[in-house]
């Protein structure tokens, strides 16, 4: 982990001097390879904001299922390329669909809100949903569409890398992690998918109607914290 850590600051600095990409020849892949190799590959380090606006692009036109023809905007996902923490929520709301971005309604605030409490930036996240379209009145996602958007998370999950995913919501839980598990079993115990831990927790607009859901949110964000960044 600390070796990402050292590749990101140095992508985010070559990319405040206005350098997108760097070879990868010679001394330049050595260099690479020592912090990790990481950054290798056709997809490397350097590209994972123009792989993820290309992926957005992609889903603005997507027609794979019925979700398309109501939709105002597509919603891909929003944060850092480099993010040690990708959240995933159910699908997008109303506030969402109008903005084209996740967790940007009422539900999304609180998300905010609670992300500063535990010492997180949103900048410092990613943040997307299973579905990239909204169901008609907030339905939960059916298996069509849910198989239709699960190559876009996948993607994301690829090029991103995150150490720790937060799932917010019973439904995202049971999804990424295939299981029917109650959230409170779920939240009792440890997953992982390979190198990667799964944190569920209760959705953020959950918490809008059940005030006490908010500590419990509180203390998973606080474990993902620490265990990305120590």
């Amino acid at each position: 982990m600390a070796n990402k850590k050292i590749a990101r600051a140095l992508a985010e600095n070559l990319r405040a001097l206005g350098i997108e990409e760097i070879a990868t020849e010679g001394e330049s892949s050595a260099i690479i390879e020592a912090l990790g190799g990481e950054a290798a590959g056709a997809e490397g380090e350097a590209g994972r904001a123009d792989i993820l606006r290309r992926e957005a692009a992609g889903v603005e036109k997507c027609r794979r299922c019925a979700l398309a023809s109501g939709r105002t905007h597509a919603v891909y996902g929003d944060g850092n390329e480099y993010a040690e923490i990708l959240f995933v929520g159910e699908a997008p709301g109303a506030e969402e669909d109008r903005q084209g971005l996740p967790f940007v309604g009422r539900a999304g605030q609180l998300l905010n809100r609670l992300l500063e409490q535990v010492g997180l930036k949103r900048s410092e996240v990613y943040i997307c949903n299973l579905l990239k379209c909204r169901p008609p009145d907030n339905r939960d996602p059916v298996p069509e569409e849910l198989a239709a958007c699960r190559p876009y998370l996948d993607k994301q999950l690829n090029v991103i890398k995150p150490q720790i995913i937060v799932c917010l919501g019973l439904f995202a839980a049971q999804a990424i992690l295939n299981t029917k598990e109650s959230m409170a079993r779920l939240r009792a115990g440890e997953h992982k998918i390979g190198d990667v831990v799964v944190i569920p927790t209760y959705h953020t607009a959950a918490a809008l109607r059940f005030p006490s859901y908010k500590q419990q949110i509180y203390d998973d964000l606080c474990r993902a914290r620490d265990l990305a960044y120590g």
